[in-house]
């Protein structure tokens, strides 16, 4: 299956398309700067500029061969001489994304004060907390993404709405810290869209980075904060893989 490459220049960089066309009177000459020391950099691999689509600098601006950039990028250009337009066609194959995702098989446990045990338990788990319900539900493994998802249930049974902040969450495997992903776009946004409200739920996931495939033990906190208030409630887990 063909990839685009990636490519990397110092510079920021606008785009000249070099390619034959038709000389007309109302266009106005310029002065123009050759810069024949300008590398081109493809999936880490360094090339020259070309010389006959050379980088020019005009009026404090850096432009590049558009065509060169694009066939090393798998896309291929056309000039459209009478529409006046360069037309760029990327590759539109279709990709296929395989994802290896191991879950948790679940068992019928509910601990009403599984914030307070240390022991490691098989999931599901619950928490409860002024009348606030969290339970954490099951593990997923994207492989691909390289992420870990761990879902988590929110149960309000308190008059005041409540909201779940992720990035206090915290995850600690067999004795490791595991960082938050920094694929911030790939978060679960439902838990700041709005409140949970009385007598409402939510189910959303914490995005991690990837376990690996053997680990045992888990510690997760979950901190949840009422609405208007800056007061923290933490709920804590010890959970094991199945």
């Amino acid at each position: 299956m063909k990839n685009f490459k990636s490519a990397t220049m110092g510079f920021v960089a606008g785009a000249l398309c070099m390619v034959s066309v038709t000389a007309f009177g109302a266009y106005s000459d310029i002065t123009a700067k050759l810069f024949n020391d300008v590398t081109f950099k493809f999936d880490g691999v360094a090339t020259a500029s070309p010389s006959d689509q050379p980088v020019l600098n005009y009026n404090g601006y850096t432009y590049v061969p558009i065509r060169y950039v694009s066939e090393n990028l798998g896309a291929t250009v056309n000039w459209n001489v009478p529409s006046r337009c360069v037309e760029i066609q990327s590759d539109k194959k279709t990709y296929v994304k395989e994802v290896e995702v191991e879950k948790i098989v679940y068992v019928d446990k509910d601990s009403e004060e599984g914030s307070k045990l240390n022991t490691y338990e098989t999931l599901p788990i619950k928490s409860k907390m002024n009348k606030h319900t969290v339970e954490v539900t099951g593990v997923s493994r994207d492989t691909y993404d390289r992420n870990t998802k761990i879902f988590v249930d929110v149960d309000n049974d308190n008059d005041i709405g409540v909201q779940l902040i992720p990035s206090s969450a915290t995850l600690v495997v067999d004795g490791e810290t595991v960082d938050a992903s920094v694929l911030v776009n790939d978060w679960d946004n439902g838990w700041s869209t709005s409140d949970i409200e009385y007598d409402d739920s939510y189910e959303g996931y914490l995005l991690f980075n990837l376990l690996d495939e053997e680990w045992t033990n888990a510690d997760l906190t979950v901190t949840l904060r009422e609405t208007g208030s800056t007061k923290n409630e933490v709920h804590t887990f010890h959970f094991k893989r199945t």
